[in-house]
C-alpha cells in the first residue's frame, strides 16, 4: 500500500476514532454517524467540446443524522425520516477542473418501514461547495464546467442499509447523482452532473425501539396569499459579457394538503439585465440569429410548486412556463428547487436555484415573502 493510500485510508476512518469520545447526551441515542466513498463517471465530459483527463471522480463524505420518529412530536410532523449534515471531498483526478469541499444539509425518507433490519432510503441533500481550480482566462481556460469557487450542489441518493453488525454497526451502499453549479452567478458555467456507487460504515447510536403512534395533525386549510421580491445577480454564457443584477417580483397562492405538504400556484415577472446585454451583443454580432433591435429583454411566467416542511424549514420543487417571452433565452419551460425559511407568520426567506432541464442553470435567487392573510 503506498503512502498516500494509507493517508487516505486514515481520513476515511477518522471520524469513526472520534466516536470513542464524548458519547453522552440525548441527541447521540437518536443519531448516525458514517463515512461512505464514492466512485463515479462525469457525465459533462460528453457534453462540452473541451478536453478532460479521462479519469473518473472519486469522493469522500462523513455524515451525522438524526432519526426523527424516536421523538412522538418530530414523528408526528415528519413521519418516518432523518435529518442530517455531511461534508464531501470530491477529487476529479483532473488539473483542470481541481477539487470540490462541500457542506450539506440533508431529508432522508424510509422506502420500507424502520422495524424492518434492512433499511431502504431516498435522500435529497442541498448545500454550498468551494471548488479549488475554477475557469481563469489566462490560467485554466479549459475548465467550462466551474466558472467561480463558489458552487451550489444538489444530490440525490438511494441508500441501502445492513442490519446491526456488532451491536452499533452497519454497511451501506448507494446510488447517487451529484450536480454541481454555480447558479449562473459567473460564466463560464456548464456544471458537472456525477452519478456514483457508494460503499461505507455507519456507527449507529440509536435506540432499537421505534415509536409507532403516528398521528394526524391539524393545519391552516384556508388559501393563503403572498407576494415577494427574487434578486441577484448573473451572468450570461458568454464567458466575462459581464455581471449583472435581476428583480423578480411576484404574487403565488398557497393551499396546505396536509400538515407536511403545500401546493404553490403562481406568477412572477422577470427584469433580468443579464438577458438585455445579451440580446444586444448578439445583435451587434451574430446576423444570423435574425434578432430584432427592439427585442424585450422582460418575460412573465405562471409556476406550479409543491413544498415540504421540516421545523421553520420548506423544501420547494417546480416548474414554472414563460406566457410572455419576446426573446427565445433557452426554453419556455423553466424549473426551480430551493430552501425556504419561515421567520415568524408573515415573513419568509428563501433561496433557489432555477434551471432549464436538470443541468443548466440560469440564476441563483434570494427571496423575501411576505403572506397578506
Amino acid at each position: 500500500m503506498t503512502i498516500l493510500m494509507k493517508y487516505k485510508l486514515l481520513i476515511f476512518l477518522l471520524p469513526f476514532f472520534a466516536l470513542a469520545f464524548g458519547q453522552s447526551g440525548s441527541v447521540l441515542q437518536k443519531s448516525m454517524f458514517s463515512a461512505d466513498a464514492n466512485f463515479g463517471y462525469n457525465l459533462s465530459r460528453v457534453n462540452t467540446n473541451y478536453y478532460f483527463e479521462q479519469t473518473f471522480p472519486t469522493s469522500f463524505q462523513w455524515t451525522w443524522q438524526k432519526a426523527n420518529y424516536l421523538d412522538d412530536n418530530l414523528l408526528n410532523k415528519y413521519g418516518y425520516s432523518d435529518f442530517g449534515l455531511t461534508f464531501l471531498f470530491h477529487d476529479f483526478h483532473d488539473t483542470t477542473l481541481g477539487k470540490n469541499f462541500g457542506l450539506y444539509s440533508f431529508m432522508e425518507f424510509y422506502l420500507w418501514h424502520p422495524l424492518h433490519k434492512w433499511h431502504v432510503t431516498a435522500r435529497v441533500s442541498l448545500g454550498i461547495a468551494y471548488n479549488t481550480h475554477p475557469y481563469h482566462k489566462i490560467y485554466n481556460q479549459k475548465n467550462m464546467l466551474f466558472g467561480s469557487h463558489l458552487l451550489f450542489p444538489i444530490d440525490l441518493g438511494i441508500w441501502l442499509k445492513s442490519p446491526k453488525i456488532l451491536k452499533k454497526w452497519r454497511l451501506q451502499t448507494g446510488f447517487s447523482i451529484f450536480h454541481y453549479s454555480n447558479g449562473n452567478i459567473q460564466s463560464p458555467n456548464y456544471g458537472a452532473n456525477i452519478p456514483s456507487a457508494s460503499i461505507g460504515l455507519i456507527y449507529d447510536l440509536r435506540k432499537d425501539s421505534i415509536i409507532l403512534n403516528k398521528q394526524k395533525l391539524p393545519y391552516d386549510k384556508k388559501w393563503q396569499y403572498v407576494v415577494f421580491l427574487r434578486g441577484g445577480f448573473n451572468e450570461s454564457d458568454y464567458t466575462d459579457s459581464g455581471v449583472f443584477t435581476f428583480y423578480i417580483p411576484g404574487f403565488q397562492v398557497e393551499k396546505h394538503l396536509n400538515f407536511r405538504h403545500k401546493l404553490i400556484m403562481g406568477t412572477e415577472f422577470f427584469v433580468s439585465y443579464f438577458l438585455k446585454e445579451l440580446i444586444r451583443h448578439e445583435y451587434r454580432t451574430m446576423p444570423e440569429y435574425h434578432i430584432q433591435k427592439i427585442s424585450d429583454f422582460k418575460r412573465l411566467g405562471v409556476y406550479l410548486e409543491h413544498e415540504f416542511f421540516y421545523q421553520k424549514f420548506g423544501i420547494d420543487i417546480g416548474m414554472g412556463y414563460y406566457v410572455y417571452y419576446p426573446y427565445p433565452f433557452q426554453t419556455r419551460y423553466y424549473n426551480r428547487v430551493g430552501v425556504k425559511y419561515y421567520i415568524n407568520h408573515d415573513f419568509r426567506l428563501s433561496y433557489t436555484i432555477k434551471t432549464y432541464g436538470f443541468n443548466k442553470a440560469e440564476a441563483m435567487e434570494f427571496s423575501l415573502m411576505y403572506k397578506l392573510n
